[in-house]
């Protein structure tokens, strides 16, 4: 394979493997989000729940529930954990339904000579498929139909 062809299908590779990975990157930032905000929600809701009613009618019993209520409501882990699962989930989603492109970059990164052609070639061809489904509406579904 000549020197041009070989930068050619690394350049692929790198372009190639670049998009995936910042569309899994941006994925997985928006899905931390939206868990995060639903775990938080769900942790306030229970909150909430169990602070509307005491066993007794005791002051003490009373202002221990307002104290720990205000700990749990102000405590940053649920957050933090709702965040990290989040990013995680949507970053291993987003690179498993771009599964075909990731494996073609690697392909071309990885190989040489003809294999690492046919990687390049082939992120090409997926390319040209989203262009033609994304852009053009090519086997899409209208929601108008």
């Amino acid at each position: 394979m000549g020197m041009m062809a070989n930068i050619v299908c690394k350049t692929a590779g790198i372009a190639g493997m670049s998009a995936v990975l910042y569309d899994a990157y941006s994925v997985g930032k928006l899905n931390s989000r939206r868990v995060s905000e639903d775990m938080e929600a769900d942790h306030y809701l229970k909150i909430h729940a169990d602070t509307r009613t005491l066993t007794n009618e005791s002051e003490v019993d009373k202002a221990i529930q307002k104290r720990v209520k205000d700990f749990r409501m102000n405590t940053p882990f649920i957050s933090t954990i709702g965040s990290v699962k989040g990013f995680t989930g949507g970053f291993l989603d987003s690179l498993g339904e771009n599964i075909i492109p990731a494996a073609c970059a690697s392909v071309a990164l990885a190989a040489k000579g003809a294999a690492a052609k046919i990687g390049a070639w082939g992120l090409a061809a997926y390319g040209l498929y989203v262009v033609a489904k994304e852009g053009f509406g090519f086997t899409k579904k209208s929601p108008l139909d």
